[in-house]
């Protein structure tokens, strides 16, 4: 008997705890990046949509879509949707001094 009172005040304790972590002020941290705006004016939708399209149609496989994605990411930070970022650091570099392996093969 003594071992069920101890794992009932267990569990208790285990309740308390996270009903004390709901009532805790939650603290949004921002994303790494920074803020990543909504395209409120759809200045960049017909890249978003041909980058989509470009998913859908093979098989959700994005690094057939990386001019897509290179693309649309353009867009955003020349309207400034997104922090100004070199397209090396976000892993084009090959597009931009050359043709991707997968072009350059066939």
């Amino acid at each position: 008997m003594h071992r069920h009172l101890h794992s009932r005040g267990t569990g208790a304790a285990i309740m308390s705890t996270a009903m004390n972590f709901g009532s805790k002020s939650f603290q949004p941290r921002p994303p790494d990046k920074g803020s990543f705006p909504l395209d409120h004016f759809g200045e960049c939708k017909s890249f978003k949509e041909k980058f989509m399209k470009c998913l859908r149609d093979n098989r959700f496989e994005n690094a057939l879509c990386r001019n897509e994605s290179k693309d649309y990411l353009e867009c955003r930070m020349q309207r400034q949707l997104m922090a100004q970022e070199p397209l090396e650091k976000l892993g084009f570099g090959d597009l931009l001094h050359g043709k991707p392996e997968a072009e350059t093969n066939s």
